[in-house]
C-alpha cells in the first residue's frame, strides 16, 4: 500500500504558469502540471510513494527529455530534470518513474494501455489520478481503470485532478499574460467517481431493494457537510438513507409489524429531503422513484400494507419472504375479520386463526381457504430447500407468488 500520482505526459509545448489547488498556489512557476502535483500533493510523501508518468515515445523525446538529451525536445530543460531539481530543493524521497505506453491507434493498443496502467496499481494504493493531458479516449479509460482496480484491489481514489488552463482564457491570450497572472486552477473531479458509485447504488436499490450501498455512499458524502455545519444540514437526507436501509432489512427478514411505521416515515421525510438536495446532488434523481415505489404500498390497513410489501418482495426477488409475508397476512385477515381481534401478536389468537384455516372452518370464505392451502404447499417447499417429492422449479415460485398476490388483493381488500 502506498500513495501514487498517476499522470500522463503529452507532446505539446506547454506554457509556463503557476498552479493552484484549494487557494494554495505553487511557489515557483511550472511548465508541466506534474511539477505542480509534486509540490501541492506530495510534500509529505516518503520513499514508498511514487509519481508515475505514462508517456509515448514521442512525448518522451519532446517533453520528458531536454535538448541536451533529445534533438526533438521542446525545451532546454525537460520534465525529467525539472522534477529532479524540485525533489532536491524540497528534500523529498518520493520516487519518480516513467512508464512507456503505445500511441493507442488501435483497439489492441488501447487494451495494452489499460493493462499497463492496471499493473502499476497495487492492493490498497491511494491514488491521485491526473487527467490533464489524457488525450482522446484516456479520460474514459481512466474511469474504467479506477473502477476496475477499486473492485479488484481495494484501491482508494484520493483525487482525480485536471489542470484547467482554459479556465483563464484562450491559449493565445494566456501566452500574452504576465506570468504572475497565469494562475491555473486544478479542478478536483473526484465527484464524478462518486457519481458513478451513486448510479450503481441507485440501480442496485431499484432492482434489488438493497439500500446498503446508497446508505454507505450517503454517509461518506454527507460527513464533510455534517462536520462543517455541526449536523444541522442534510439531517433528513441522512435519516432517509437510514430508513431505506432499514426497510431493506426488515423486508428481507419479514419483520411485518415494522412495515407500516417505516413506510409512513419514509413517505413523510421525502418532501423534507427536497429542501436539502442541493447538498447532495447525485441523490436528487432517486427521490421521485423512491416516492413512487413506496406510494404503491397502501399503509392505511395492516392487510393492505402486508400485501403491498409482498408485492415489493416479488419485484425485488425476495420470493421466500414474499410467500412468508403473504401466508401471515391471511392469518391476520382471519384474526381481524373473523375473530374480531386486534392483538395480532398474541400467540394463542394466531394459533386459533391457523387452526381455523387448517380445519376448513365454515366461517372462513372458501376462496381464502383455497388460497391458504396453495400458499402452504409452496411456502413449505421453499422452506424445506426442495427436499420434498413434490418440489417445484425456481420459476414456479415466482409465477405462483405473483398469482397468489393478485388473488389476495381481490379477495382480502
Amino acid at each position: 500500500m502506498s500513495n501514487k500520482v498517476l499522470s500522463f505526459l503529452g507532446t505539446t509545448r506547454y506554457i509556463e504558469c503557476y498552479y493552484s489547488y484549494n487557494d494554495i498556489k505553487t511557489k515557483e512557476s511550472c511548465r508541466f502540471i506534474q511539477e505542480g502535483l509534486l509540490e501541492l500533493f506530495c510534500r509529505e510523501w516518503g520513499k514508498d510513494d511514487s509519481i508515475i508518468i505514462f508517456m509515448t515515445e514521442e512525448a518522451r523525446n519532446k517533453n520528458w527529455l531536454g535538448m541536451r538529451e533529445s534533438p526533438k525536445a521542446n525545451f532546454d530543460e525537460g520534465l525529467k530534470d525539472r522534477l529532479e531539481r524540485m525533489k532536491t530543493d524540497m528534500m523529498l524521497n518520493v520516487s519518480i518513474r516513467t512508464v512507456m505506453i503505445p500511441e493507442g491507434r488501435s483497439k489492441d493498443e488501447i487494451w495494452k494501455i489499460f493493462d499497463i496502467i492496471v499493473k502499476e496499481i497495487c492492493d490498497e494504493d491511494k491514488i491521485v489520478f491526473d487527467i490533464t493531458h489524457s488525450y482522446r479516449y484516456l479520460p474514459m479509460l481512466t474511469l474504467i481503470v479506477l473502477n476496475y482496480t477499486r473492485f479488484l484491489r481495494d484501491v482508494k481514489i484520493e483525487k482525480i485532478v485536471y489542470g484547467a488552463i482554459e479556465a483563464l482564457d484562450s491559449i493565445e491570450v494566456v501566452k500574452s499574460m504576465p506570468i504572475e497572472k497565469r494562475i491555473v486552477p486544478i479542478f478536483d473531479l473526484t465527484s464524478f467517481t462518486t457519481l458513478s458509485d451513486w448510479i450503481i447504488g441507485i440501480e442496485r436499490f431499484l432492482e434489488t431493494g438493497n439500500a446498503e450501498m446508497i446508505k454507505n455512499l450517503g454517509m461518506v458524502s454527507l460527513k464533510p457537510l455534517l462536520i462543517k455545519t455541526r449536523g444541522r444540514s442534510a439531517q433528513n437526507i441522512r435519516k432517509l438513507l437510514q430508513l431505506l436501509n432499514s426497510f431493506s432489512k426488515i423486508s428481507s427478514t419479514c419483520r411485518s409489524p415494522q412495515f407500516r411505521d417505516t413506510i409512513k416515515v419514509i413517505l413523510d421525510v421525502i418532501p423534507r429531503v427536497e429542501e436539502e438536495l442541493h447538498f447532495l446532488k447525485p441523490f436528487a434523481p432517486l427521490m421521485e422513484k423512491v416516492r413512487i415505489k413506496f406510494s404503491k404500498i397502501d399503509v392505511a390497513g395492516e392487510i393492505s400494507c402486508e400485501l403491498g410489501v409482498a408485492s415489493w418482495c416479488l419485484e425485488h426477488g425476495f420470493i421466500q419472504q414474499g410467500l412468508t409475508i403473504l401466508r401471515e397476512s391471511i392469518v391476520n385477515y382471519v384474526i381481524i375479520n373473523i375473530l374480531n381481534e386486534k392483538n395480532l401478536k398474541d400467540k394463542a389468537i394466531r394459533d386459533k386463526a391457523e387452526k381455523m384455516l387448517n380445519d376448513d372452518h365454515k366461517e372462513i370464505p372458501s376462496s381464502i381457504k383455497k388460497l391458504w392451502r396453495e400458499i402452504i404447499i409452496y411456502r413449505n417447499d421453499i422452506n424445506h430447500a426442495g427436499w420434498r417429492e413434490d418440489t417445484h422449479s425456481p420459476e414456479d415460485f415466482e409465477r405462483k407468488l405473483k398469482e397468489f398476490i393478485n388473488r389476495a388483493f381481490q379477495i382480502m381488500i
